[in-house]
């Protein structure tokens, strides 16, 4: 009688433990098909952002989830500065690693040539006159080299941030020395540049720069049709009353023919937890009284073009979502969770702690303020109810050629999901 107790217990824990490695290998395997070089970093070249959107519109078959249209699609235009082709760099005579060494700048003009460098540093700055010198060159077919380090003036702080981001000296480039990690962003591209601006790692900078030799390939899209993905399961007593989920699907794209960026944590793993949420609310035992909405917005990194499209053109009423959930950049766990907007919704927000109180979930549930920096933020000022979810810990390196999905642990995919959903079930 004991052994079989025991033998039925030991199948119990194996069916629950094989269900919660089911949903992590469904998971990791939606994240390795959205980083996988097919897709060329879910970005406008080669058409990145359509081949996923394909990829996800098939998964919202599968799940058979309804269209609000004829399809899953809601189409809105772009324009954007691109990197289609070489990326080329070299300091005096050596050539530098790109994604590595160096980032060439999203909005950066077709350049090609040898330039002589100037510096300006905090030697330059604070000199009266090896400022006034500095300030007599004519830069027009030189490189500007910004060295911020021990710079504390504030004054002389926003003369760097001048020369950095508005080039008041018309130089035909400008590369800056940048200290840590190198970060790389799409959403200073919305606008075309006559120059091209470059950021080098200090382990790769020294202070005898004199010439700087570079190839770069700028192409402004103008109109880019893109897109969002929207599809839903009605609600059972209830179907115009919504709850939503969003994430963003795209990344960063390319630099250069052979550079992409996978974007696993950001946001492949979001992607991944917002359909298996579809998959879960689809069964028939999970349907909620309500409908649940799943939207995946594009052009999030351009700067959330996506969702604010939609929210200017929704295709339901925005005043009939009784809460909205974003997930963003939710691969890691181990220091917990964040619930920007908690703040501003203490009720919703105390719901998750009061669940991580009684089961564990989190090591600590993390409440901001509101914050533009997710696709909730644009909902949120239309007035729905909108918090964006993201955990911490690991290292993750976002906006970089390291977000892989070998280096994200998903820590705690499966603990985010079951709050989330224990979450929705008091609405």
């Amino acid at each position: 009688m004991i052994l079989r107790f025991f033998i039925i217990l030991i199948f119990l824990i194996s069916s629950v433990f094989g269900a919660i490695a089911q949903d992590i290998d469904f998971a990791k395997k939606i994240i390795d098909t959205l980083c996988s070089p097919s897709m060329y970093g879910r970005g406008f070249i080669n058409e990145g952002d359509k081949i996923a959107a394909n990829y996800i519109k098939d998964r919202y078959n599968e799940i058979k989830l309804k269209p609000f249209n004829d399809d899953y699609f809601q189409y809105f235009n772009v324009s954007l500065n691109v990197l289609p082709k070489r990326v080329y760099f070299r300091i005096n005579n050596k050539e530098l690693v790109p994604a590595v060494d160096y980032l060439v700048s999203s909005a950066s003009a077709t350049t090609k040539g040898t330039f002589k460098a100037v510096l300006l540093n905090k030697d330059v700055i604070s000199n009266e006159q090896e400022f006034e010198k500095f300030r007599n060159n004519n830069f027009y077919d030189k490189v500007l080299i910004i060295d911020r380090k021990d710079v504390k003036d504030t004054i002389q702080m926003e003369l760097f941030d001048a020369l950095k981001y508005y080039n008041i000296f018309k130089a035909k480039g400008i590369v800056n020395i940048v200290d840590g990690r190198l970060s790389w962003r799409l959403s200073d591209a919305i606008q075309e540049n006559n120059y091209f601006i470059i950021n080098l790692s200090r382990e790769k900078y020294n202070d005898t720069i004199k010439e700087v030799t570079v190839d770069i390939n700028g192409s402004f899209y103008k109109n880019y049709k893109t897109q969002n993905l929207i599809g839903y399961i009605p609600g059972k007593s209830k179907p115009d009353s919504f709850v939503v989920f969003t994430a963003h699907y795209d990344h960063l794209g390319q630099m250069g023919e052979k550079i992409y960026f996978p974007g696993a944590n950001d946001n492949a793993c979001g992607v991944a937890l917002l359909l298996d949420l579809a998959k879960f609310y689809s069964k028939p035992e999970n349907q909620q009284e309500f409908s649940v909405a799943f939207i995946m917005a594009g052009s999030e990194e351009s700067g959330l073009l996506g969702s604010k499209y939609f929210c200017e053109n929704p295709l339901f009423p925005l005043d009939k979502i009784k809460f909205l959930i974003n997930l963003d950049v939710i691969g890691t766990g181990e220091d917990g969770m964040t619930v920007v907007n908690g703040t501003k919704f203490e009720n919703e927000f105390n719901k998750f702690v009061k669940i991580n109180d009684e089961k564990k979930y989190f090591k600590v549930i993390n409440k901001r303020g509101e914050s533009q920096n997710s696709d909730h933020h644009y909902f949120y000022k239309k007035g729905v109810k909108a918090i964006f979810i993201y955990t911490t810990g690991g290292k993750v390196e976002g906006h970089s050629i390291n977000d892989t999905p070998k280096n994200l642990p998903m820590t705690k995919y499966n603990e985010l999901f079951k709050i989330v959903t224990e979450v929705v079930s008091t609405f």
